[in-house]
């Protein structure tokens, strides 16, 4: 069962900082389930940049101690109401979410 979690770490790796991709957007790419994704990402070490994954409505990730927003801010990515701003990253945002 190692191909799944090497796929979602080789999309999540290539997400550039100040970018995203949600669950779903790497999902798709992968060929899983949303929710197996989000088991994965939810393991990821920190040399995968896991916090660049959020959900579809752009909840940041609450695995890892919930470090995603800080680290999320650190890289300018533009929140709203605790949410990523996803129409402001349409352009820069990986698999087009």
């Amino acid at each position: 069962m190692r191909e799944p979690e090497e796929a979602v770490r080789a999309i999540a790796a290539r997400i550039p900082p100040g970018s995203v991709m949600t669950y779903g957007d790497i999902a798709v790419e992968a060929g899983l389930p949303p929710r197996q994704v989000g088991r994965i990402v939810a393991r990821i070490s920190e040399d995968i940049p896991w916090w660049r994954v959020i959900r579809a409505d752009g909840t940041p990730a609450t695995c890892h101690d919930g470090t995603a927003p800080a680290l999320l801010a650190r890289e300018h990515v533009p929140f709203v109401g605790g949410r990523v701003d996803l129409r402001a990253l349409r352009g820069s945002v990986p698999g087009g979410a």
